[in-house]
């Protein structure tokens, strides 16, 4: 485009050298010029076509697509909520008692995740609580496998499934009988299953939402209470917690 434009100028320079010392240019050159400088147009018209079009392609390209929130990652975070427990002893002779109770639980969780086939979600969590249950649930550890689906951009539902442990103090006040006030008690870390469900929402690129129910089993066990000479053995105890927590995630 460049070169038309200056073989167009070099022509009408020409023109005007012939007209300033002759006056009465020739048929001839008034010919020749005048076809010089319309081929030149028409090249520079030609040249500039492409870029023209090019522009129309840049503005006319589509809307950007917004780019979707990924669960791939790991993430550390707390959570609270409110627990019962389900407790009950049974003596050997067949006697049973109900040591269920209600309160408070919080603690923390830590875990990473996999997103795979565009929705799908795998992954693992470790989490510790405490409690302020009336049978002395003084913690529990639990490792989990989940798998969720994400049913919409930041949003993903998940069921959960593993292995639980907890730290529990048992004990059975009473009067004997010589009418003396004994407690006797144990320590028992015990070893179950646990599973539950849950939803999860990103609510902003590194922090994320949860709300979940858990279920918890530690089977049924024996135990032997000791207060000094007293002592009282427990041919089966049955534990089970249930737990609803919203908690909150820093994602990395």
């Amino acid at each position: 485009m460049r070169f038309a434009m200056s073989l167009a100028c070099s022509f009408t320079l020409y023109y005007q050298f012939v007209d300033t010392y002759t006056r009465k240019p020739p048929k001839l050159v008034d010919s020749l010029m005048c076809k010089l400088i319309s081929g030149a147009a028409l090249v520079a018209l030609t040249m500039a076509t492409p870029t023209f079009a090019a522009d129309l392609a840049v503005k006319a390209a589509g809307p950007v697509v917004p780019v979707l929130f990924s669960w791939t990652g790991c993430y550390a975070g707390g959570h609270v909520g409110a627990v019962v427990s389900e407790d009950r002893t049974t003596s050997r002779l067949g006697n049973s008692e109900n040591f269920s109770s209600a309160g408070f639980v919080g603690g923390g969780q830590a875990g990473c995740d996999y997103q795979f086939a565009h929705s799908w979600v795998a992954g693992i969590e470790a989490r510790a609580a405490w409690s302020s249950l009336n049978n002395s649930h003084a913690a529990s550890v639990s490792t989990t496998a989940r798998l969720g689906y994400s049913f919409a951009d930041r949003w993903l539902i998940f069921a959960r499934g593993g292995g639980a442990w907890t730290r529990e103090k048992i004990d059975d006040a009473f009067i004997n009988a010589a009418g003396i006030a004994v407690d006797p008690s144990a320590k028992a870390t015990r070893t179950g299953w646990t599973v539950g469900a849950g939803a999860e929402w990103a609510f902003a690129s590194h922090w994320s939402a949860t709300l979940e129910y858990n279920f918890y089993d530690f089977g049924n066990a024996g135990t032997l209470l000791r207060d000094g000479a007293t002592t009282v053995t427990i041919f089966s105890l049955k534990d089970t917690i249930h737990a609803a927590t919203a908690g909150v995630n820093y994602r990395f």
